[in-house]
């Protein structure tokens, strides 16, 4: 009695902090209440004396109409509570040491992944991405990721999706095109006699009402590639994954299908971002590269997949590159580059003045200098005009190059 009575208590006090009242409210999905229960009672259990706990037990039925009218008491009593009253008298023993682990819970990082799945999409991703998630409760530098882009998603959350062709009143139509059906056609075009009205048809010169449709072929490919070496390493690393993961978010939410990749001396899984802005939050919280660099191998690789992609899916690609001022890429790889999409680099914190051989050949370019990432505020802002300015950027935009 005593035994239940310390562990209610202990229960009582956990289920009153500050941490699982503002958790409580938000929609969480199962996968990731179980790495927060791992996040919490890991070391606890592990510290435990009991020899065999960690030889599992047998998988238990999912289906819940099996326990349906199930007699709790006549199971109970069948049920040996030794082994679980030994459990709670270490939990209760552990008291200090769990209370620490709940007030550990990064409550930023559950409010970044629960503003990741809006339109009912999961920013958790599979099971493959537990260890991630894990990863990212217990990192600090994660946890650094996480505060500047929560500073930055507020601005990010009013971008309004970008729409198709223009609206008119029109009985549901929305333009006027050279190609349709002949129950689209204008009906001034039968106006024409007969001999030239024919003749419009021959040379597609008739005008036909064109319905509501997103205009694929204006939708472009945001490609983002990240810096993942080791000179990306502390300021660097916190402002480009920030930058990358709002940047992400917003193109997408204004209509575009993005992708984000990590490189160092190789190019690693292309993460695919969901039209409702939803995506792996935690691969790209806890991606660590142990690699060195090869950016000719990279770009390299990089012309190949360009130019496959070109050949058979013909989308425009915007390139964002995000590294620092000491990516030296091959000039013959960057001008095979633009001539396969438009380019845009972000050069993060260079030691010197920048001296890349490459950049003019950017189509645009922003260096984002040490005193921008000096103050708190300083780095916000700086980020924000780069997102404000990245969305415009589309092939034929004329060449610009900022500083801050």
């Amino acid at each position: 009695g005593a035994l239940l009575g310390k562990y209610l208590e202990l229960m009582k006090w956990i289920a009153a902090s500050e941490v699982i009242e503002k958790a409580s409210s938000w929609r969480l999905r199962d996968e990731l209440i179980g790495v927060l229960i791992l996040r919490v009672l890991g070391d606890v259990y592990q510290s435990w004396a009991y020899r065999a706990k960690s030889t599992g037990g047998g998988p238990l039925p999912v289906d819940p109409e099996i326990y349906s009218g199930a007699d709790v008491a006549l199971h109970y009593r069948d049920f040996d509570p030794r082994l679980l009253l030994d459990f709670l008298d270490h939990l209760v023993k552990q008291k200090w040491h769990l209370v620490t682990c709940v007030e550990q819970v990064d409550l930023d990082t559950l409010r970044l992944l629960g503003l990741f799945r809006e339109g009912g999409e999961d920013a958790i991703g599979t099971a493959v991405d537990l260890p991630d998630l894990f990863f990212a409760l217990r990192s600090p530098e994660a946890n650094d990721v996480v505060n500047f882009s929560l500073e930055l998603l507020p601005s990010v959350l009013e971008t309004k999706r970008a729409g198709g062709a223009q609206t008119f009143s029109m009985d549901g139509y929305a333009s006027l095109e050279r190609r349709g059906n002949i129950d689209s056609l204008v009906l001034s075009e039968f106006a024409y006699d007969e001999d030239l009205f024919e003749r419009k048809i021959v040379d597609g010169e008739l005008y036909y009402y064109g319905h509501e449709k997103e205009r694929e072929e204006e939708r472009r490919l945001q490609y983002i590639l990240v810096d993942s070496s080791a000179s990306m390493r502390g300021q660097r690393q916190v402002f480009a994954r920030g930058l990358a993961l709002t940047l992400a978010k917003k193109l997408s939410l204004a209509g575009d299908e993005v992708w984000v990749r990590f490189f160092d001396s190789r190019l690693y899984d292309t993460i695919k971002i969901s039209r409702t802005g939803s995506f792996s939050i935690p691969y790209l919280l806890s991606f660590r590269s142990e690699r060195g660099r090869h950016y000719a191998k990279v770009f390299r690789q990089l012309v190949l997949d360009l130019t496959r992609l070109r050949r058979e899916a013909r989308r425009r690609v915007v390139l964002y590159v995000i590294t620092h001022g000491q990516c030296h890429i091959p000039v013959e790889l960057v001008t095979a580059l633009k001539g396969l999409a438009y380019l845009y680099g972000i050069i993060i914190l260079p030691s010197s003045e920048v001296a890349l051989d490459y950049l003019p050949l950017f189509d645009r370019h922003q260096i984002v200098t040490e005193e921008a990432l000096a103050s708190r505020e300083g780095r916000k802002h700086r980020a924000l005009d780069i997102l404000d300015q990245a969305q415009n950027a589309a092939p034929g935009t004329r060449r610009e190059v900022a500083r801050g």
